[in-house]
């Protein structure tokens, strides 16, 4: 059985510690429906995305969905960003179709150049084609029979995973921690920088 959990639960984050709890709910339910426990699960509620590059390629698609590159997502979330519209991006993004960008896919955006929205969908973009080429590596080593424990650019392979030591991470307090209130498009690319490879 899944997580029980409101249509509504972003609307309950208003503070670091609210997404960092938010961001845990989602790992749990996130692994339970890639164990195939979400069937039962009204389709608002299931997800789409089950693996960090097709998440991170749907929240992508969120952040541009208009023609002209403006993000809907700033006038339906509170706070833009703000923990609360956040949580209500990564809730959108969960079940977004993945939006793959040839254009945006090998932008090399960094986390330091991250100002607006649309540089935080470069910057996803950026992060979900790093992921796949992480994976495909990983994978022919393992075939190869390589070791492919410790190294790469990514700490973790599970989306839950991934989600999870991005809650740990923000949950956390050290002198990084500063740089993330109030939110903006660029300490959202900061968590996302530490989530990549928090362990």
């Amino acid at each position: 059985m899944s997580v029980p959990r409101n249509a509504d639960s972003w609307q309950q984050v208003s503070s670091r510690q609210d997404f960092a709890a938010y961001l845990r709910l989602l790992a749990i339910d996130c692994e339970h429906a890639c164990n195939g426990q979400d069937l039962n699960e009204p389709v608002a509620h299931r997800w789409t995305n089950r693996t960090i590059s097709d998440f991170l390629w749907g929240w992508v698609r969120i952040l541009g969905e208009r023609i002209d590159g403006t993000d809907l997502l700033q006038e339906e979330a509170p706070g833009r960003p703000g923990w609360q519209g956040l949580a209500f991006q990564l809730e959108k993004a969960r079940t977004s179709p993945p939006g793959f960008n040839c254009a945006l896919a090998d932008s090399g955006t960094q986390s330091h150049e991250v100002d607006t929205a649309i540089d935080l969908r470069w910057y996803a973009a950026t992060l979900a084609t790093d992921f796949a080429r992480h994976e495909r590596e990983r994978q022919e080593a393992n075939r190869r029979g390589e070791w492919v424990g410790d190294g790469g650019n990514w700490a973790q392979s599970t989306l839950h995973d991934w989600l999870d030591a991005w809650a740990a991470w923000t949950d956390a307090n050290s002198p990084h921690h500063t740089r993330l209130e109030p939110v903006t498009w660029r300490s959202v690319a900061l968590q996302l920088a530490a989530a990549q490879i928090y362990e």
